[in-house]
């Protein structure tokens, strides 16, 4: 998360960014879950021999993960594109600081519960020796 959302808190309270940055988009939480889950099927792969099941068997949260998505995504998008589009009022006020922080913030929620969906499902496969 960090190596995403670097400095979120500090950089919404001084930096105050009135501008979107590229990087944050609805394909982030997804791209930050992938690495998640290529780091956890590692970690199976190494001790995979104490389970006969398979990285892909004991990843069967998909429902969960789509409830996640069904949650967020909705209000991602219209966040995004408050977030995008800068009024002559907020140009004026240098306040869409306001709208970018609370996408980012949203978009940061998103991906934690995503990667939280994703250590449930992998925790309750561990073997217990």
């Amino acid at each position: 998360m960090e190596k995403y959302f670097p400095d979120f808190i500090y950089d919404a309270a001084q930096n105050r960014p009135e501008e979107l940055s590229v990087e944050y988009n609805e394909e982030l939480p997804y791209k930050v879950e992938k690495e998640f889950l290529e780091y956890l099927a590692g970690l199976w792969e190494d001790y995979s021999s104490q389970s006969d099941k398979s990285f892909d068997e004991i990843m069967n949260r998909h429902l969960n993960l789509l409830m996640v998505d069904a949650e967020y995504v909705p209000e991602l998008k219209a966040a995004r594109e408050k977030a995008e589009q800068i009024s002559l009022w907020e140009k004026i006020t240098q306040s869409n600081h306001e709208d970018v922080t609370y996408y980012k913030g949203l978009l940061r929620q998103y991906t934690r519960e995503l990667l939280k969906v994703t250590v449930k499902d992998f925790v309750e496969d561990l073997p217990l020796s």
